[in-house]
């Protein structure tokens, strides 16, 4: 069910990153168990990041600690974490370099991420709980075709919602540069970004990209039907509930017209006012006779006196009537 959060909650600031319910920094009473984040601050800019277990690399002997930096927040289910520091070069032969990556409950790693392999001398496998492992190995001869995965590069599809996962890269060095190692690495191809500032070096000279690795979420262990019957039901008015991507516990949605994040006990859902913005309506401008009102999560279109038609296209007329009717959007 819906965890009550206190009733002076706010939404809470990391840099230019709002967190609101089931998300939290500080006070654990204003968000939902298991959904921390923290806020790294350098030099006065914040840094959000999601707050993972510790894990262990390598050869499991050892435990690292690492908070991935958030990309986004979906309050529908899913955010992504910055993964361009998930990578397991390859630069020698006789050296296989592991990374290993744990989520815990809620969070889950989406079936829209891909296993990357980058370099025409590396190869790379995978593996998830006890099922096999999967490998992969560029195929130099031909080009990729996707933007992230071209000349060198081989990719395929991580299982869905599963919460570990560790990788492998092995082999020679990128292409024929001795000065750079081939890699793995893991990230959704929907997040991949070239960009100019310094962040992770991908393709070569000159080449620089981001990208980020899709995580699914749900609230609690109940879908939705338990949930609506439940006196601490997660959802706001003027929201819908929806079962979770992970396949246990559900996440909330504004209804059209509305806006917020759903939650009872997060920032809830209010009225868009659609006339206020003219992207967002369709009636006819005010200079071409037309008339917006707003309704609760929608609008309705008319026409001036002295104007006639259906309120998304008005005419002068010599009619005193009004013409009205509600928008349909």
């Amino acid at each position: 069910m819906g965890f009550s959060a206190a009733a002076t909650c706010q939404p809470e600031t990391c840099g230019s990153m709002n967190v609101s319910y089931p998300f939290w920094i500080n006070k654990s009473d204003c968000g939902y168990p298991g959904f921390q984040m923290v806020c790294k601050v350098d030099n006065s800019t914040g840094e959000l990041a999601l707050f993972l277990p510790a894990y262990k690399e390598l050869n499991f002997t050892h435990i690292i600690r690492q908070d991935f930096p958030i990309m986004e927040i979906n309050y529908t289910g899913d955010l992504i974490i910055n993964s361009t520091s998930l990578k397991a070069h390859s630069c020698n032969f006789s050296t296989q370099t592991r990374k290993y990556f744990q989520l815990d409950s809620p969070f889950t790693i989406s079936a829209s991420n891909r296993f990357v392999v980058i370099g025409c001398g590396t190869s790379g496998t995978y593996s998830y709980g006890k099922y096999g492992e999967v490998s992969c190995k560029p195929d130099c001869a031909n080009f990729g075709g996707a933007a992230y995965c071209d000349y060198g590069c081989c990719e395929t599809v991580l299982a869905d919602n599963w919460q570990l996962i560790n990788f492998t890269g092995e082999g020679w060095f990128y292409f024929n540069n001795k000065s750079k190692c081939g890699f793995s690495t893991v990230f959704d191809p929907s997040t991949f970004k070239v960009v100019d500032e310094k962040t992770d070096m991908f393709y070569g000279e000159g080449r620089k990209a981001s990208y980020g690795l899709r995580v699914n979420w749900g609230i609690g262990q109940q879908n939705c039907s338990i949930d609506k019957s439940t006196a601490n039901y997660s959802c706001s008015s003027n929201a819908e509930c929806i079962n979770s991507p992970t396949g246990e516990g559900h996440v909330c949605k504004c209804l059209p017209g509305y806006e917020g994040t759903g939650y009872s006990n997060g920032t809830s859902c209010t009225d868009v006012d659609e006339c206020s913005h003219t992207d967002l309506n369709l009636c006819a401008k005010p200079s071409k006779g037309g008339i917006c009102q707003n309704s609760p999560g929608s609008y309705n279109c008319s026409c001036v006196k002295g104007y006639k038609g259906d309120g998304f296209q008005c005419e002068s007329s010599t009619s005193s009537e009004n013409s009205f009717i509600p928008a349909i959007i």
